[in-house]
């Protein structure tokens, strides 16, 4: 068994200004520096692995070159968005807005982006900002070539995530998932801190089961529940390469040009926002009053459990990062 990893304890406040001054070391700008904090923090505050570590591995550092964001109008309800290798959390923040905007006026609204190789990030993190705006928000993410198909053993799938949050009376409800057995930066975090994966998540280059993170990023993952998960990873792929213009398994530009798929609906032009909240939040208590499997164990929605998460460390003021991980970005935000 590894060794435990050492922690250091940082307060929220001094973490935001890390993260950002980090962000701004690799050369950034202001704007985009504190759209890409938003969603690290995000995830890092939820123990979600889409968090920091982004920072020193590089994937959300700027890309030389990169032009401005070109927001193509294509029907009434829909935009067709060209990142032109810009920071994927930041492309994604804006069509986020946009997809919400289209909603706003036809009561369903999508965009659709690609020509971004960069990290998108917790893409919970999106479709929660939809949620709170009133609306459901669907976020569909291609990524890097990293999963195979159940069956197979060649990567042809990003890991394929797909986000949900729907508007309450309350906090929204976040589904926020992979199609993967574990997440590419889960592996990515275990390579770095000499750690094992856990066992059935990946394959080796030859295609035989593994625990070695570096062995799994050589070779490829697997969907997390065979042929359904595949088949959810596949159209999910469909929704997010194909559909957007994006680079499928096997092109030149698979690495570079990454599709993300953004819808957002108003329930409020379908039913009325007053019956819908009603009915969601009826159905919300009637399932939290249903019978525990765990005496004592209360029944939770999802995003809840992220949701506590933040709570507690909000009301500590602090959190533990991994220490190696704290030396590097102070070290990059020029700090000792």
């Amino acid at each position: 068994m590894a060794a435990a990893r050492a922690t250091t304890s940082i307060s929220l406040d001094e973490l935001d200004t890390l993260a950002f001054d980090a962000l701004k070391a690799t050369g950034l700008s202001d704007d985009h520096a504190a759209t890409i904090k938003t969603v690290l923090l995000y995830a890092e505050l939820r123990d979600n692995s889409q968090g920091l570590v982004k920072i020193v591995e590089g994937v959300v550092s700027p890309v030389p070159g990169a032009g401005e964001i070109e927001v193509e109008h294509k029907a009434p309800g829909m935009v067709r968005i060209n990142g032109n290798q810009n920071v994927g959390m930041v492309v994604a923040t804006r069509a986020a807005e946009e997809a919400g905007k289209l909603a706003k006026v036809s009561g369903i609204g999508m965009a659709g982006t690609w020509n971004v190789s960069t990290s998108t990030g917790a893409i919970g993190c999106y479709a929660e900002q939809m949620a709170k705006d009133g609306l459901i928000g669907i976020v569909m993410c291609g990524s890097p070539k990293v999963m195979a198909m159940a069956g197979g053993i060649d990567p042809v799938f990003g890991t394929n995530p797909i986000a949900i949050a729907a508007p309450t009376s309350g906090e929204p409800i976040v589904l926020d998932m992979a199609t993967s057995a574990i997440t590419f930066f889960e592996i990515v975090t275990a390579a770095r801190q000499g750690s094992e994966i856990p066992a059935g998540a990946a394959f080796d280059p030859e295609g035989h089961p593994t625990t070695d993170p570096n062995q799994a990023l050589a070779g490829a993952m697997r969907v997390f529940d065979g042929y359904k998960a595949a088949g959810l990873a596949l159209m999910l792929e469909i929704m997010t390469a194909p559909l957007t213009g994006a680079g499928v398994v096997g092109d030149e530009d698979q690495a570079s040009n990454r599709g993300t798929a953004f819808i957002a609906i108003d329930p409020g032009k379908m039913i009325g926002k007053d019956a819908y909240l009603a009915a969601v939040d009826r159905m919300c208590a009637r399932i939290r009053d249903g019978r525990p499997e765990v005496a004592g164990q209360p029944i939770t929605l999802p995003g809840e459990r992220g949701r506590a998460r933040v709570a507690a460390k909000r009301q500590e003021d602090a959190i533990l990062l991994d220490a190696s991980l704290l030396e590097e970005l102070r070290a990059l935000a020029g700090r000792k």
